[in-house]
C-alpha cells in the first residue's frame, strides 16, 4: 500500500536539485573567499616588497654612486694621485654609506690604496691576475668597461662580501686600474631581516642571467622562488637581481564558518520545504480521506431507515438523511431551514421531550406530523455533537407504526389465547382436583400418581396462562393496583410458610433488626406477595440440595429494601442487563434443567413500579444470587 505521506517524484527532484544548487552555491562562496584572501595577501606582498626593493636599490646603489664619484675623481686628475690625497679621500667617502666594509684602489690592476687599512691588511698590495677564481670575471669587466657589482664573493682578509669593481680609462683606451667597494653582506641582511619581521614577508634574493634564468640563490629559502610567491627584478647598476616575496602569515580561511553557517540555514531551509511538502502532502490525503469518509458517512446515513437530523442548538435544521423525506412526506431539499418542532403532533410539548431526552441512551416516545398533518407513533433519541467548534444537535426520528401494529397484533393475539386457554384449564384443573380428592372412588398408587402428575402440569399451565395475561393487562394499563398499608413481616413469614411446605429439603431465613419488625409499607398485599412467592421460588429452583436461602428487612436510605438471597451458580455477568426482560431465560436451549418462561422477573418488575417502588439484582458473597426490592418508607405509617 503506497505511504500517504511518501513525497512524489518530482518533490524529490525538487528537493535534491536545491540540495546540489546549495552545494555548488557555498562551495562557490568558500572559493571567492579563498581568492578574496589571496588578493588581500598578495596585495600585502605587493606593498612590503616595491618597499624592500626600494630599500635594497637605495642602500646598494649608494656605495656605487661614491665608487663612480671617486673613479671620475681620478680620471679628473688624469690618474694622478698621491698617498696622501687617498688618505683623506677614501675615509670621507666610506662614511658616507652605511655598508661599505673598505674601499680600494688598485692603479695597474694592484690594490695600492685601501681604507680602512685596519682589518684589511692582507689584501694591501693584493694584484688582481693572481686571484686565479676572480680574475676571469675582473678582465671581462675591464673589457667591457662597465661597472659590476659581485659576489657575494668570499674575501682574502675573511668574510663573504659584495664588490663593486669599476674599471678607470684615462682617454678612449688608456686603461688606468681598477676602483673597488666593498659592500658588508652582513649588515645588509641585517637590515633586510628587520624590514620582513616588520612586514611579516618572507624574502628570497638570487642572481638572474642576461638570458633572464635564475642563478645562484644567495639569500633566503630557495623554495619560494618554485611556489606562488610574488617575484620582482631589483634594478642595480651592474647587477641582475630577483627578489621572491611570500606573507609569513596564512591567507584568512573563514571556510569553516561559512561551510557551517551556509550548510546549517540550508539544511533547515530544506528540512523546513520538506515539512511543507510533507504536511501539503499530508493535507492532500486528508481532505481526499475526509471527502471520502464524508461520502461514505453520508451513504450509511442515507442508507439507514431511521431519520437522522442534525440541528443548531436553537433547534432549525441543518442536514437531514434522504430517509427523513419520505418518513414525514416532504420533498428533497426542503426539510433545511425550518425548526424540527415542526415534525412533531405536538410541538408545544417540546420542552418535555427535551426534559425526558436529557440522558443520550433515552429513547422518548411521542407523536410525528406528517406534511399532511395526519400524526404517526415516533421514537426520539437525542444527543449533542461538536462539529467545527460548534456544538450541535443530534436526532434520530424513529417511525413506531409498524411495531406499535406488531405489539397490538401480539397483544391481542396473546389475549385471545390466554383466554381461550383460562376456561378449559380451569375446568380440567378442577376435574383433577376432584379425582386426586378421592371423588370418583379409590385410585390405585399409580392412578394417583398419574392424576396428580397431570394435576401439577395443568397447575404450571394455569400459572403460565396467568402471566400472560397479566403482561397483557401490564401492557394495555389494565392491571390494577389496590395500595394499602400493608404490615412487611407477617406478609413475608407467610410467603416463607408457603415455600417450606412445598420445598421442606431447603433451609428458609428471615433475617429483620428489632426496629424493623413492625414496619408498614404502602402496597398491594396480593401483589406483593406473589412477587415475593417468585422470588423465593426462583431462589429455591436455583439453589443446591440443602442449601440456605434467605430473606432480609432493611433501611436502605429513604427506602425499605427486601433482599432474597440463595447460594447458586448466581446470573450470569454478560445476561444481567436482559434479566428483567420479557421472555428472557439464561439458558433458553430444549436442554434447560430449570422450567420457566422467563416472564416472572418482568412482571414482578412492572408490580413494584407501580407500587412506586424498584427491583434489581446484585450478585450475593460469596457466591450467589440477591434480588432486592425498594419500597418507600413512609414514617406516618409506622406504629406509635
Amino acid at each position: 500500500m503506497k505511504n500517504k505521506f511518501l513525497l512524489s517524484f518530482w518533490q524529490w527532484t525538487l528537493l535534491l536539485t536545491l540540495l546540489l544548487c546549495t552545494v555548488f552555491a557555498t562551495e562557490t562562496l568558500v572559493q571567492n573567499e579563498h581568492q578574496y584572501a589571496r588578493s588581500l595577501q598578495f596585495r600585502h606582498e605587493i606593498a612590503s616588497a616595491g618597499q624592500l626593493r626600494a630599500l635594497i636599490e637605495s642602500e646598494l646603489n649608494i656605495p656605487l654612486y661614491l665608487t663612480l664619484g671617486l673613479t671620475a675623481h681620478i680620471q679628473a686628475n688624469n690618474g694622478k694621485i698621491s698617498e696622501t690625497e687617498m688618505q683623506m679621500l677614501l675615509p670621507e667617502l666610506a662614511h658616507q654609506a652605511r655598508h661599505i666594509r673598505n674601499i680600494g684602489v688598485a692603479p695597474d690592476n694592484r690594490l695600492s690604496y685601501l681604507y680602512p687599512l685596519k682589518g684589511n691588511e692582507q689584501a694591501i698590495g693584493l694584484y688582481y691576475p693572481d686571484l686565479t677564481e676572480q680574475w676571469p670575471e675582473i678582465a671581462a669587466i675591464i673589457a667591457q668597461r662597465e661597472a659590476r657589482l659581485v659576489g657575494p664573493i668570499d674575501l682574502i682578509q675573511g668574510g663573504t662580501a659584495f664588490i663593486y669593481r669599476i674599471p678607470v680609462y684615462l682617454g678612449a683606451d688608456n686603461y688606468w686600474g681598477i676602483v673597488s667597494t666593498v659592500v658588508d653582506i652582513g649588515s645588509v641582511w641585517n637590515m633586510l631581516e628587520t624590514q620582513t619581521a616588520e612586514q611579516e614577508v618572507q624574502v628570497a634574493i638570487r642572481n638572474l642571467s642576461e638570458l633572464g634564468h635564475g642563478g645562484t640563490v644567495f639569500y633566503g629559502d630557495r623554495s619560494l622562488f618554485y611556489d606562488d610567491s610574488l617575484l620582482l627584478s631589483i634594478s642595480l647598476r651592474g647587477a641582475l637581481w630577483q627578489m621572491a616575496v611570500r606573507s609569513v602569515a596564512k591567507p584568512r580561511d573563514n571556510s569553516g564558518e561559512i561551510r557551517l553557517a551556509a550548510y546549517s540555514a540550508s539544511l533547515l531551509l530544506l528540512t523546513l520545504l520538506t515539512w511543507l511538502l510533507i504536511s501539503r502532502q499530508h493535507l492532500r490525503n486528508s481532505v481526499s480521506a475526509h471527502q471520502q469518509s464524508k461520502l461514505y458517512l453520508r451513504n450509511m446515513m442515507d442508507n439507514v431507515t431511521d431519520a437522522i437530523i442534525t440541528t443548531t442548538q436553537d433547534g432549525i435544521i441543518e442536514q437531514v438523511n434522504l430517509s427523513c423525506y419520505p418518513m414525514f412526506g416532504y420533498s428533497a431539499n426542503t426539510l433545511p431551514g425550518m425548526h424540527w418542532s415542526e415534525l412533531l403532533a405536538e410541538p408545544h410539548r417540546l420542552d418535555e421531550l427535551y426534559s425526558a431526552t436529557s440522558s443520550a441512551k433515552t429513547e422518548y416516545e411521542t407523536q410525528g406530523r406528517r406534511r399532511d398533518d395526519s400524526p404517526f407513533p415516533m421514537a426520539v433519541n437525542r444527543s449533542h455533537i461538536r462539529l467545527q467548534q460548534q456544538t450541535k444537535q443530534l436526532l434520530v426520528l424513529r417511525d413506531l407504526s409498524d411495531r406499535h401494529q406488531t405489539e397490538q397484533l401480539k397483544q391481542q393475539f396473546i389475549s385471545t389465547v390466554s383466554h381461550e386457554l383460562r376456561t378449559p384449564l380451569t375446568s380440567i384443573n378442577g376435574v383433577l382436583g376432584l379425582a386426586v380428592s378421592g371423588a370418583l372412588g379409590e385410585l390405585s398408587g399409580s392412578q394417583l400418581r398419574m392424576l396428580q402428575l397431570a394435576q401439577t402440569n395443568c397447575q404450571q399451565l394455569t400459572a403460565l396462562v396467568n402471566d400472560l395475561l397479566n403482561v397483557e393487562r401490564i401492557a394495555s394499563g389494565t392491571l390494577s393496583v389496590q395500595l394499602r398499608a400493608v404490615e412487611l413481616q407477617p406478609l413475608i413469614s407467610h410467603c416463607l410458610e408457603q415455600v417450606r411446605l412445598l420445598h421442606p429439603g431447603i433451609k428458609l431465613q428471615l433475617n429483620c433488626p428489632p426496629e424493623l419488625q413492625s414496619v408498614v409499607v404502602n402496597a398491594d398485599a396480593a401483589h406483593l406477595q406473589h412477587v415475593l412467592q417468585h422470588l423465593l421460588g426462583n431462589a429455591v429452583k436455583f439453589s443446591p440440595a440443602g442449601g440456605l436461602v434467605s430473606i432480609s428487612i432493611n433501611r436502605h436510605g429513604e427506602q425499605v429494601r427486601i433482599q432474597v438471597e440463595d447460594e447458586g451458580e448466581g446470573v450470569a455477568e454478560h445476561f444481567v442487563p436482559q434479566l428483567f426482560s420479557r421472555f428472557s431465560q439464561a439458558d433458553s436451549s430444549d436442554t434447560r434443567t430449570h422450567a420457566g418462561t422467563g416472564l416472572g422477573l418482568a412482571i414482578s418488575r412492572s408490580l413494584v413500579s407501580q407500587m412506586q417502588g424498584s427491583m434489581g439484582y446484585k450478585p450475593a458473597q460469596p457466591h450467589g444470587s440477591c434480588f432486592y426490592i425498594d419500597l418507600p418508607y413512609n414514617a406516618t405509617l409506622q406504629p406509635q
